[in-house]
């Protein structure tokens, strides 16, 4: 049993570590701080789409401008 637990807490720990060090598309979005805010309102006033804005901005997640 106790050897049970201990696996269970390593994977939950090592899980929640793998999910922070690599964004992907579909990460839960953080809260969103004044600076993520006012980056999606510069970034939108600059003529992107707002879910391109989004994505840079709050999610860390910013494709290449071509």
């Amino acid at each position: 049993m106790i050897t049970a637990s201990v696996f269970m807490f390593g994977l939950l720990v090592g899980g929640a570590s793998a999910t922070a060090s690599s964004p992907a598309k579909d990460a839960p979005v953080p809260g969103i701080t004044e600076e993520m805010a006012r980056c999606v309102y510069e970034c939108t006033s600059g003529g992107q789409s707002h879910t391109v804005c989004w994505n840079c901005c709050v999610r860390n997640i910013c494709e290449l401008a071509e």
